[in-house]
């Protein structure tokens, strides 16, 4: 396309739209919005007159019809995304969306077909991929740093002081499969491709730890297996607040807390019986200081608003439109992705829907 403005329509007017679509979008200079789509009118026609858009539709077929959109943004629940992708490419609009991309599988490969057939691209919001952090992490992985990969561990934990749908049985994120896991788990499990390539789960534990009778299953580990190494992925509803990546390699290893935004490398070899208490001390002097220079840059990046992933992936996406190249991330890496999210929430769905808080071996 030409290098004029790409217009924007958004459909669905919820928080994420409004605390990190729209201020994304409207950081690029070559994006412009030009119409929001909310079921909900009175939510549609606010959102419309908080942020200065011209537009608002209730159905989208309307908005689609109405409007010369050159990029639908998707960001409504995830039952809906596939659906709506596939009718906005149809009618000749490049299609951003949030995570998953679909339900199922089959879903998201029908996806992928018309994105193909009408060349329309397609782009899923993976958006810790792009975070300061993993980027960072992800470099100190490809020079070699840390040597063989071996294995890589993700916790993460929505606890519901932090992350209050979790403590509302009434809200939409637990009627999705797997509940509020249905939400949680696909940015983990991209998170895990980025670093061992394509995976499988071999198996599937489920616990209940907490107390919120809403929730029969509040804890999630899974291993998986890596075109690179072993994976394990932990998501909990119990802890503290929590993102942590820890990739172990056969000479050092490296940490990266999401949450706070610091890297850290650690291990190493180290001569047993010779000075070990000043090893350990030097090792924790070198861990401060790197957490103190992370800190640091991230606070640069914070008040230069490149400290989140959605930002950058959306820039790229926009650019990806104009010049006609490929999405930074594409519908294939999305529908790989829901693959093992399928999996897995099958088991997850399983073991809530018994009771079981066993492991399950896929």
């Amino acid at each position: 396309m030409t290098k004029n403005r790409v217009k924007v329509g958004i459909v669905g007017c919820g928080f994420i739209t409004q605390n990190t679509h729209i201020p994304a979008l409207r950081k690029c200079r070559n994006a412009e919005i030009v119409a929001l789509c909310d079921s909900n009118e009175e939510l549609a026609r606010k959102v419309a007159q908080k942020f200065g858009i011209g537009k608002y539709y209730t159905h989208f077929d309307e908005m689609l019809e109405k409007e010369r959109l050159d990029v639908v943004d998707i960001c409504t629940p995830i039952n809906t995304h596939a659906p709506l992708a596939i009718q906005a490419m149809n009618a000749g609009c490049h299609v951003l969306m949030e995570k998953p991309m679909a339900l199922t599988a089959s879903e998201a490969n029908e996806v992928v077909t018309v994105s193909r057939k009408t060349h329309m691209k397609c782009c899923v919001i993976h958006n810790m991929l792009f975070l300061p952090t993993v980027l960072r992490m992800k470099s100190i992985v490809n020079e070699g740093t840390i040597g063989d990969l071996v294995r890589v561990e993700i916790k993460q934990c929505s606890p519901p002081q932090d992350f209050p749908p979790v403590a509302d049985p009434t809200h939409w994120y637990h009627k999705l499969p797997g509940g509020i896991f249905g939400d949680n788990l696909p940015h983990p499990i991209y998170l895990m491709r980025e670093f061992l390539g394509d995976v499988e789960p071999l198996a599937v534990y489920t616990s209940k730890v907490g107390s919120l009778e809403h929730l029969p299953v509040d804890e999630v580990q899974i291993l998986l297996k890596g075109n690179r190494g072993l994976g394990t992925i932990i998501s909990s509803c119990n802890w503290s607040s929590l993102w942590t990546i820890d990739i172990l390699g056969t000479k050092m290893n490296v940490h990266g807390n999401l949450n706070n935004s610091y890297v850290i490398i650690y291990g190493g070899k180290t001569k047993a019986g010779k000075g070990i208490p000043t090893l350990y001390a030097r090792e924790n002097l070198n861990r401060a200081l790197q957490i103190l220079v992370s800190t640091l840059s991230a606070g640069i990046k914070l008040a230069m608003g490149k400290h989140t992933g959605h930002p950058i992936l959306i820039s790229k996406f926009i650019e990806s439109v104009q010049n006609n190249k490929e999405p930074p991330v594409t519908a294939e890496h999305g529908r790989d992705v829901v693959r093992v999210w399928e999996k897995v929430i099958n088991q997850v769905n399983a073991m809530r829907a018994k009771g079981d808080t066993n492991k399950r071996v896929i």
